[in-house]
């Protein structure tokens, strides 16, 4: 970046030697006012300790640069008043520049709105390949992403090559600046943004010309020209005008030099102020802002920081923004000068029922600032009427409430307002309004617009929404409309209305760029599924960073879709989505709401009306209606009829061990309830646990014989079940009674039998009002040998299953009671390995167990409940695998009876489908299916059995026992009875 260089003999602020330290934060300035001088503050403004430069001003915006640390080269920075932060311009760069690929950069003469918004600024930028030449650029912060910024630079020609470019301020659709050729400097342009050409606006027969600033027509800088009677070249201020192509020249009363920095409006029609430098004979330069009245009188507003050397850069309403240099230190001042800004003002409240008239009016260049209250009812009534280049400034609040009224009319060129208050209107009128004569219309909304905006009436507006915009009430739906340039940032919010008449909307006819919050309020439950919110004729780029919704029911989800050209509101059904339900109940939403979402543009239109209730719920009565409807039971119930074959496994594998023998050398029975067998010759040597065996002799041969008899059983068995579903599924209670009958006899070494058995279960999920009653018949077929202290005990049954289901379907605005009755099927095969031995007069079995469970159910319809669900057929197979051991002894009572007590302990291992599943669907939305899951089995198990015989004769046998299953989920408790005759 250039350190140092001369426009027309003056020194630029920006190009000022940098030199460390600085200056207290605030002091008073003295100004030589025509006559008296007035004291006034001003405020030191740097960026962090860095020596900083501020170069433009347009509203709240100062722009300007400051010296990277450590370095010489300069960033660009925004900093705004109302905010009082600072940020980079037009880009954060890693090496602080702030402009792509360069190595110094500066900002000069911002216009209105933000740098997410509509800010445009210009300002000039160095890169290695340029230098020591300086480049220009023209941000607009409301162009599409990577489209922002557009490099100036003057095209080369008969002038010569073009070496600088420095653009110095912009106004409506122009850029103005100046340029060096290697052929001639100081050389005036206007860059025309629309049309993207340059015209050189040197003022004729100056050998200099620069072009510092633009506001309105008007275009202000100095051009040089060289004396007659001296041969010297001196600078003269000018401001040149655009309608007439002529242009006035200004001179400080005793300088040899004056040069304008910038031109502002100064609140009136034809009034400007003019930030300039002006030298006297002694080389010293002093600053200063040139008021010039509308009858063309001037006053000279002096600028002194006393032991400072000071630049005043640029200005806007009553602030000057510049650079001083004092105690070594360059350092950003911003200063207020009373006076010299004189807009129209309103500060108490304003009543007009009067038609087709405006509260505040101005003419041409007349800037209005109202900070009280305007109300205006007549029909057509205004209550702000701007102008051209008037800037319309309300901190306030405007009402219209008349037909055909308005807060705010707009007309004329290049108008701007900065809304910081409120704006308000009636459904008859607008709360802002443009007219067909109004062209390049800036609106900045930092306040709240609540009304129609109607300003689609000429053309390329600029449109920022930093602010609030919306309609409040119930009402007809409104559709804004402007033409142009529209630009929510960060900070705005965009609110629009759902009702059963449409929707609020934004239409643009140009282009739309998206940030900050969308505001829906709903105020209907007729709820479609698309609101188209935004549309534009070009492009719409960005997108919300917000959704807010107001109104929607608490099962209903709202998002936003984008195309290039529209913004639409999407509703859908979202119970699946309620935060706190479980992975059933967000099934069944997920279902429901599938079956509403993929059905018509109303979005309950396709559910049923059985159904219909549930959307009505609120978020805390969801889970338990979902609960309700969800049919989990029918998957809790295949844990349960699963968990069942262990009553017949148990009963069949018990008859085994009871029955088993070996032949010569070979092992006897064990005892009876299944215990350890011994060893024949441990047997003779121990009778009483022989004795134990059931059998009167240790004779061999007797024995033998015995066990080669025919042997009729039978088991009555008893259980209690609680099965804990955890955090996502309900807890279920079961209890189960049946008996179990069967003849056995052996064959060779084998006993070889069958079996036949009834079993009834009553199961309930009582969270849920679920009821199911199994009616089960039984036929098992098992066989058992031994192979020395070796025994294996074989089996395999299938319960065929009656199955009647009971819901009670109960949650706000539905009672209903659900009845389903189905088939069943319940296969397992099992098979057991132990090994016997005695120690004394205990027997003892180690044991190994494994078993293959499947339990298939049946399809069924529901009846009884519009609300009631089909399921399909279903399977589930579990493995069980077992560890234990097995101990019993014998004791010899009166009348040759034996008591024989039992124990065994053994750890069980369940895999496969442990967690049962159920695939149902809605009876009156075949559509609507899904799929849910049971409270699962326990994976690890405690088996513990404890129970006695008792040897009547040599031909019967009693026994009771308690057998329980304990685990983390699981508490079974079950009671068996037995009896066995031999004949």
């Amino acid at each position: 970046m250039r350190k140092s260089r001369v426009l027309c003999g003056f020194p630029h602020a920006s190009v000022w030697k940098l030199i460390a330290g600085g200056l207290g934060a605030s002091a008073s300035i003295s100004i030589a006012h025509a006559e008296t001088p007035i004291l006034f503050s001003y405020e030191t403004l740097n960026y962090g300790t860095a020596d900083t430069f501020l170069t433009g001003i347009r509203g709240n915006n100062i722009v300007g640069n400051y010296v990277i640390p450590g370095t010489t080269a300069t960033g660009g920075l925004y900093y705004s008043l109302a905010t009082k932060t600072w940020s980079a311009l037009p880009v954060a760069t890693a090496n602080g520049v702030n402009f792509p690929d360069a190595i110094g950069s500066s900002p000069y003469g911002p216009s209105f709105g933000s740098p997410s918004g509509i800010l445009r600024a210009v300002g000039s930028y160095q890169t290695e390949a340029s230098a020591p030449y300086d480049l220009s650029y023209l941000f607009d912060a409301a162009a599409a992403p990577g489209q922002q910024i557009t490099n100036l630079i003057y095209p080369s020609g008969e002038a010569g090559q073009t070496l600088f470019t420095i653009a110095h301020s912009n106004f409506g659709n122009q850029v103005v600046g100046d340029y060096d050729t290697d052929l001639a400097t100081g050389n005036a342009f206007i860059y025309n943004i629309n049309t993207g050409t340059f015209t050189n606006n040197n003022i004729p027969g100056a050998i200099s010309t620069t072009a510092y600033g633009i506001y309105g027509d008007k275009i202000a800088g100095g051009y040089a020209t060289i004396s007659k009677e001296t041969g010297l070249s001196f600078e003269h201020g000018y401001i040149y005008d655009q309608r007439t192509g002529t242009y006035e020249t200004y001179d400080h009363p005793g300088a040899v030099a004056t040069h304008f920095e910038g031109i502002t409006g100064a609140g009136r029609t034809d009034e400007y102020n003019l930030v300039a430098n002006w030298i006297t004979a002694d080389g010293v330069t002093h600053p200063a802002v040139l008021h010039v009245a509308a009858d063309g009188s001037t006053t000279w507003y002096e600028i002194d920081i006393p032991g400072a050397v000071v630049s005043s850069n640029s200005a806007y309403g009553d602030n000057v923004v510049g650079v001083y240099l004092a105690d070594g230190a360059i350092n950003g001042y911003v200063a207020t000068i009373p006076g010299m800004y004189n807009p129209i003002r309103n500060r108490d409240t304003l009543v007009s029922s009067a038609d087709n008239e405006a509260a505040l009016s101005g003419r041409k260049g007349d800037d209005i600032v109202n900070s009280g209250t305007v109300q205006v009812s007549g029909n057509g009534g205004v209550g702000i009427r701007g102008e051209t280049y008037g800037v319309l400034t309300n901190t306030g609040t405007v009402l219209a409430t008349g037909i055909a009224g308005a807060a705010v009319e707009m007309h004329g060129d290049y108008g701007t307002l900065l809304n910081y208050g409120t704006l308000q209107a009636s459904v008859v009128a607008d709360a802002l309004r443009t007219g067909a004569d109004s062209v390049g219309s800036v609106i900045v909304n930092t306040g709240i617009i609540n009304g129609r905006i109607a300003a689609t009436a000429g053309p390329e507006k600029r449109f920022e929404n930093s602010g609030w915009i919306g309609v409040t009430g119930t009402g007809v739906p409104i559709t804004h409309l402007i033409s142009g340039t529209f630009v929510q940032t960060a900070a705005g919010t965009f609110a629009v209305r759902m009702s059963d008449e449409g929707n609020d909307a934004l239409g643009v006819t140009g282009t739309v760029r998206l940030a900050g919050t969308l505001e829906a309020s709903f105020q209907t439950t007729n709820l479609l599924k698309s609101y188209e919110v935004v549309g534009a004729t070009q492009s719409v780029t960005g997108s919300f960073d917000t959704l807010a919704t107001q109104g929607l029911p608490d099962l209903f989800a709202a998002s936003l879709g984008y195309t290039p050209n529209t913004v639409t509101l999407n509703v859908a059904a979202a119970m699946a989505e309620v935060p706190g339900n479980t992975p059933n109940q967000r099934a069944v939403g997920a279902a429901l709401d599938g079956l509403i979402n993929n059905t018509g543009n109303n979005t309950l239109a396709a559910l049923p009306e059985a159904l219909s209730p549930l959307y009505a719920l609120d978020a805390s009565q969801l889970p338990a209606a979902l609960g309700a409807l969800s049919g989990e039971g029918y998957a809790s119930e295949q844990s349960v009829l699963v968990g069942d074959s262990f009553y017949s496994r148990q009963a069949v594998l018990a008859r085994l061990r009871q029955g088993a023998y070996a032949g010569q050398g070979g092992a006897v029975a064990a005892l009876s309830d299944g215990g350890p067998a011994l060893a024949y010759g441990e047997a003779t040597k121990q009778p009483a646990a022989v004795a134990a065996l059931g059998y009167a002799t240790t004779d061999p041969a007797a024995l033998s014989a015995k066990a080669s008899s025919p042997t009729l059983w039978g088991q009555a068995f008893g259980g209690w079940t609680d099965l804990d579903g955890g955090s996502t599924t309900s807890d279920v209670s079961e209890s189960i009674g049946g008996i179990v009958t069967g003849a056995d006899m052996r064959i060779d070494n084998w006993l070889v039998g069958a079996a036949l058995g009834y079993s009834q279960s009553n199961a309930d999920v009582d969270a849920l009002g679920n009821s199911f009653k199994v009616d089960s018949l039984l036929l098992a077929l098992y066989a058992g040998t031994s192979a020395g202290p070796w025994n294996l005990r074989l089996g395999a049954s299938y319960a065929f299953n009656q199955i009647d289901a009971d819901r009670t379907i109960a949650y706000p605005g539905s009672l209903q009671q659900a009845s389903a009755q189905y088939d069943g099927g319940t296969a397992q095969v099992f098979g057991e390995v132990g090994y016997g031995f005695a120690i004394q007069t205990v027997a003892l079995e180690p044991f190994a167990g494994l078993a293959w469970v499947n339990a298939d159910s049946g399809s069924f319809a529901e009846t009884g409940a519009t609300a009631g669900l089909a399921g399909s057929s279903d399977s589930s197979g579990v493995g069980y695998s077992s560890l234990g051991i097995r101990a019993a002894t014998s004791v010899a009572l009166s009348g040759g009876m034996v008591f024989q007590p039992r124990a065994s302990l053994a750890w069980q291992y369940a895999f496969g489908d442990i967690t049962p599943s159920a695939q149902l669907a809605f009876l009156s939305a075949p559509s609507a299916s899904f799929s849910v899951v049971g409270t699962p089995l326990a994976e690890n198990t405690a088996l513990v059995e404890i129970g006695a015989d008792l040897l009547v004769s040599k031909q019967a046998r009693v026994g009771l026992s308690y057998v329980g299953q304990f685990a983390d989920d699981v508490d079974n408790n079950a009671v068996q009875a037995n009896l066995s005759w031999s004949f």
